[in-house]
C-alpha cells in the first residue's frame, strides 16, 4: 500500500472514503522519517498511530486528519498553535512539529507529539468489574483532571471536548498522571467554553462510578459534586474550575 519516495517527497497512502481509515499497519513508512508501530485509535477527524522515529529509534505519536490540507490549514495552525503555548501544562500532549502526507491525490495533516504510555479513560474504566470505579479512583482521576484543566484555564484557555475517548489516563504509585488531547472550538466564547469544561468533569465522575443505573446509591459526598447533572446548580457551587478542585481537596468523607 505505500509507496517508497525521495526523503524530500512525501509517502504516498490510500484510503477509501467509506473506510475512513488509511489502514497502516506496523513497518509502514510514514514520511522519510517515521515507521509505524500500531494504531493507537481513531475519532471523527482522523487516527492516531504509535511510531518510531527512523534516526534515533524514539517512540512518537502521529494523528492523521482525513479532511484535506486545504479543508484543515486554518483550524490545524491553531490547533497547532494551542498546544505549543499551552506546552508547560502537564496534562498537555507535548506537541513536537507538523509534517505533510499524501493521499488520495490530496495532502493531509500529520500532527507529530509525544507518545504517552497510559490507556485511554474509556477502556481503563472497561476493566472494572462492571465498568465502574471504586469511588476514591474515581475521585483520584477527576482530581488530577481538574488539576491539570485550572493550569489551561489559568492561561485563558480552554479544553472544550473532554471525554473519555481523548483522555489517557497512566497509573503512578497511588496517583494517575493524564494527558488529554483532542481540544476543540465551537464558536461560543472562552467563558462558555470554560465552564463547559468543569461540567464535563462533573459528567465524567458521574460516568465512572456507574452513571444513571448506581447513581441513587453513591455515597453523598459524589453527589455534593455531580449534582444529579443539574448544570444551573454545579455551575453555581462550582464557577470556576479553581472551585472544584479546591472542594475536592477539601471535603469532608
Amino acid at each position: 500500500m505505500l509507496l517508497a519516495s525521495a526523503p524530500s517527497v512525501p509517502i504516498i497512502l490510500t484510503m477509501t472514503k467509506a473506510q475512513q481509515s488509511f489502514g497502516l499497519s506496523k513497518g509502514d513508512r510514514l514520511t522519510w522519517r517515521y515507521e509505524v508501530i500500531e494504531c493507537l485509535g481513531a475519532g471523527t477527524e482522523g487516527e492516531v498511530y504509535k511510531i518510531r522515529e527512523k534516526a534515533t529509534g524514539l517512540t512518537r505519536a502521529a494523528k492523521l486528519y482525513f479532511k484535506s490540507k486545504e479543508q484543515n490549514a486554518k483550524r490545524f495552525v491553531r490547533y497547532a498553535r494551542k498546544l505549543d503555548a499551552l506546552r508547560d501544562c502537564d496534562i498537555v500532549i507535548k506537541y513536537l512539529h507538523a509534517d505533510e502526507v499524501w493521499i488520495n491525490d490530496r495532502f493531509i495533516f500529520c500532527l507529530i507529539s509525544e507518545y504517552f504510555g497510559g490507556a485511554l479513560l474509556e477502556n481503563l474504566q472497561g476493566q472494572y468489574r462492571g465498568g465502574r470505579m471504586p469511588a476514591f479512583e474515581a475521585l483520584n482521576v477527576i482530581h488530577a483532571l481538574a488539576g491539570g484543566i485550572e493550569e489551561i484555564h489559568a492561561r485563558k484557555e480552554f479544553h472544550g471536548d473532554l471525554h473519555k475517548g481523548n483522555i489517557f489516563v497512566e497509573r503512578r504509585g497511588v496517583f494517575f498522571q493524564l494527558r488529554t488531547i483532542d481540544f476543540h472550538e465551537w464558536g461560543r466564547t472562552p467563558a462558555v467554553e470554560r465552564r463547559s469544561d468543569i461540567l464535563a468533569i462533573t459528567r465524567l465522575l458521574y460516568d465512572l462510578v456507574g452513571g444513571r443505573t448506581y447513581y441513587k446509591g453513591q455515597p453523598q459526598f459524589i453527589k455534593d459534586i455531580c449534582l444529579g447533572n443539574r448544570s444551573d446548580l454545579i455551575l453555581k457551587k462550582f464557577p470556576t474550575i479553581f472551585h472544584l478542585r479546591a472542594h475536592l481537596e477539601t471535603f469532608e468523607w
